[in-house]
This record gives C-alpha cells, sequence and structure tokens, in this order.
C-alpha cells in the first residue's frame, strides 16, 4: 500500500455520506485509515486486509484510540 491517505480525507468523506451509529466498510483497509477516522467520528467500521502486516498495524492504530 504504498499510497497512503491523510485521515482527515476520510473524515471528509465520513461526514459527508454517513451518520452516527452508521456502519463504514472499507474493503481494502490498508494501514486503517479510514476505520481510525469511521471510529473516531461515532461510526462502526468493517475493514478487511489481506496483508498481515498491514492488518497488524490497521488492528494497533485503531486500538490505539481506546487505551
Amino acid at each position: 500500500h504504498p499510497a497512503p491517505f491523510p485521515v482527515e480525507l476520510a473524515e471528509r468523506v465520513i461526514h459527508l455520506y454517513s451518520y452516527t451509529g452508521d456502519v463504514v466498510l472499507d474493503p481494502f483497509a490498508g494501514s486503517g485509515t479510514t476505520c481510525v477516522a469511521a471510529a473516531s467520528h461515532g461510526r462502526h467500521w468493517v475493514g478487511f486486509e489481506i496483508d498481515p502486516e498491514y492488518c497488524a498495524r490497521a488492528t494497533a492504530r485503531v486500538a490505539a484510540l481506546n487505551p
């Protein structure tokens, strides 16, 4: 995943197209940017990632939101 994007971009899209409590799907989660943005703004999220290294990174990023 050599093309990460800023969490602010995901936040903008999430605010435009979903409501608090909605489910946000990221079928190519990568490092979990969309999942982090969704969780940070009261959305449930589902992320899929086939690369174990990126999956571990995404899991750690989301877990860090709720220490």
